[in-house]
């Protein structure tokens, strides 16, 4: 790619922002149940598995995972084309190695699970965000010995920490307390790189993998069979790889056929004609294509929404249907393996009690894979008209620069406002009236984004 896929840092950076948002939220009754995911609302606030139905919170995170798997062929079809296999297959292993790496770190240096004074936690997580950027950023203008030098020192500083906290408190290591995100992540971009590189040219066993995938799903459960002890398999690694975990590879692998596609129909290709209304109302339809869902399957209102899915899904195809330039063919693409993920998503629904987030199947995987391809189109269509603008730009580079923005609120953001008692102002807002609560969460995710953004520009990005 001659250019930075902003449509892709745009969708990354909502989902890391809603993510941000979604976290700091606060869980008290008077919000709407909307806010919050589906299975975990108001009044009580506790894990509800028999509720079905998805919020735009449920969203969030298969969107970034999809965006993951779009960021495969970007990532890695050049050193592949290069003839680069074997230096691929490294970085791959060596990302996913330190994605564990963090998400460890993330849940032990976290200054709220630490055992020590207030003011030595909230240092503690202030010093372990900077070691991150010793350990994930990379030093080209230094040489390799060096910069592995620098990444060492991170290291170490790190493992100091760990030390002095197990030392001098009651602080424990424990590898099973990580970041599940993070671990999820990291088997994603083990599992769904491997898949990719293997079928890269192969679109119909990409597809075939998630067939397989399907089976062993619905069959493990069967005593003695051979697809039972594959999910069972070596019990010692629970911690950080699960057989159940590949469950995300039915959203992951869908997004990196939007990376295929965006390399096949804009690489080297001049930029597209501006073709203004239909551009607008394919956004519109796409935004009211997710609008739709979350309002229909939250309702429980599945014939509505079938209904007007439907409608909407022939608009979009029938504005698609003569492409006039590369980005207009892509579009068609891309709306067609929307509608088609969308409606196998719809047609699963029933499937296991309707579709939820948690536990999550198959109705969940392929719906949102569909929205994705959806919000995708929608995210493109606003960064080729708004990417300068201040707002969308933060969001851009936010999603451009995403585990500095996942770490920010509890490494930067809130240890912060607590050494400055900050976080004591805004508390106060609540105690004035309830509804003030929300000026906390709209402070800390616009101060991450303003933070991660910030790190964009200088060039500080965190890479596995």
């Amino acid at each position: 790619m001659a250019t930075r896929a902003l449509g892709l840092d745009a969708l990354r950076g909502i989902a890391i922002i809603g993510m941000v948002f979604s976290g700091v939220f606060p869980h008290e009754a008077p919000w709407p149940g909307w806010m919050f995911h589906a299975q975990v609302g108001p009044p009580s606030f506790t894990h509800t598995p028999d509720v079905p139905g998805i919020t735009w919170v449920d969203l969030v995170f298969p969107f970034f995972l999809f965006s993951m798997g779009a960021a495969f062929p970007l990532a890695m079809g050049r050193k592949l084309q290069e003839g680069k296999l074997p230096e691929v297959l490294v970085n791959v292993l060596k990302r996913g190695a330190l994605l564990v790496f963090f998400a460890l770190m993330i849940r032990h240096l976290n200054w709220f699970g630490l055992q020590g004074p207030g003011w030595v936690n909230q240092l503690t997580s202030l010093v372990a965000f900077g070691c991150f950027f010793l350990v994930f950023m990379r030093f080209p203008s230094l040489s390799s010995v060096r910069a592995t030098g620098v990444k060492l020192i991170g290291f170490a500083v790190i493992a100091a920490l760990l030390w002095a906290h197990a030392f001098y408190t009651d602080f424990t290591f424990d590898k099973s307390r990580n970041d599940i995100i993070i671990v999820v992540l990291a088997n994603m971009a083990v599992f769904g790189s491997f898949i990719w590189i293997v079928t890269q040219n192969n679109l119909l066993l990409r597809m075939g993998a998630l067939a397989f995938f399907a089976a062993v799903w619905l069959t493990h459960d069967l005593e003695g069979s051979w697809t039972n002890a594959i999910w069972g398999f070596h019990p010692a690694l629970g911690w950080m790889y699960q057989f159940s975990f590949l469950k995300y590879l039915c959203i992951v692998l869908p997004g990196s056929v939007l990376g295929d596609l965006m390399i096949r129909y804009r690489s080297n290709q001049e930029p597209a004609q501006e073709e203004g209304p239909s551009k607008i109302l394919l956004g519109l339809l796409c935004l009211s294509l997710i609008v739709v869902n979350l309002y229909g399957l939250y309702t429980r209102q599945l014939g509505l929404t079938l209904t007007l899915d439907a409608v909407l899904s022939a608009a979009a195809l029938w504005l698609v249907r003569k492409p006039a330039s590369p980005q207009g063919e892509l579009f068609r693409q891309l709306v067609g393996w929307g509608v088609f993920l969308l409606f196998l998503g719809l047609a699963m629904e029933p499937y296991g009690g309707g579709i939820k987030k948690d536990p999550s199947s198959f109705s969940f995987w392929f719906l949102t894979s569909g929205l994705a391809f959806f919000a995708y189109i929608l995210c493109d269509l606003v960064s080729s008209r708004f990417s300068q603008n201040l707002v969308w730009k933060s969001i851009i580079q936010t999603g451009q620069n995403p585990m500095v923005a996942y770490v920010a609120t509890a490494f930067l953001i809130s240890p912060l406002l607590a050494l400055t008692h900050g976080a004591d102002v805004l508390a106060a807002l609540r105690d004035v009236n309830i509804y003030l609560g929300v000026v906390k969460s709209i402070f800390i995710t616009g101060a991450v984004v303003a933070a991660t953004a910030y790190t964009t520009r200088k060039g500080w990005f965190w890479r596995t």
